[in-house]
C-alpha cells in the first residue's frame, strides 16, 4: 500500500509538471530589426534559412531536451517532439549537410549570447525575456 502512494504522488507530480508548460519567448539581439515570422523561424531552425536578410550567418541556440521549453517550442514551431528535432539535426551533421550547426546551452546562458551576439536566434522561457536588456522578443508561445 505504501508503495503504491508513493507511486502515485510520483505520477501526480510528474503529469502536473508536464502539463503545464511556461511560455516560452523566441529572441533575438536587440540590434536585430528584421522583423521574423513562425514560418522563418521554422526554416531557421530547419536548416533551410542560414542567414539574415543583410547576409550574416544566423548563430542558432536551443535549450537542452531536459528542458521543458525545448520541447515547447519544437511542437510548436518545428510540430515534432525536442527528441525528434535533436535527431534531425544529428542526422545532417552525420551526413555533413548541416549548413548552420546549432547550439544548445541553458536558458541563462542563451540569454546572454543572444544579448552579445548580434546575429543571434534563441528561445527562452518568457520570464527570463521579461526585462534583459539586450534581446528582443520576437514572438512568445504559450
Amino acid at each position: 500500500m505504501n508503495k503504491l502512494i508513493k507511486l502515485s504522488s510520483f505520477l501526480f507530480m510528474f503529469m502536473a509538471h508536464a502539463v503545464v508548460a511556461e511560455p516560452i519567448a523566441v529572441i533575438v539581439n536587440s540590434a536585430n530589426n528584421q522583423t521574423v515570422n513562425q514560418s522563418e523561424v521554422r526554416s531557421i531552425y530547419g536548416d533551410k534559412m542560414i542567414a539574415w536578410a543583410n547576409g550574416d550567418k544566423i548563430a542558432v541556440y536551443n535549450l537542452p531536451l531536459e528542458d521543458a521549453g525545448a520541447d515547447t517550442f519544437a511542437r510548436k514551431i518545428l510540430g515534432m517532439s525536442a527528441r525528434d528535432a535533436a535527431t534531425d539535426e544529428g542526422n545532417r551533421a552525420m551526413k555533413n549537410t548541416s549548413r548552420n550547426p546549432q547550439q544548445t546551452k541553458r536558458a541563462i546562458l542563451v540569454a546572454s549570447i543572444v544579448s552579445k551576439t548580434p546575429n543571434a536566434i534563441g528561445y527562452i522561457p518568457k520570464e527570463i525575456a521579461e526585462g534583459k536588456s539586450g534581446i528582443r522578443v520576437l514572438f512568445t508561445l504559450d
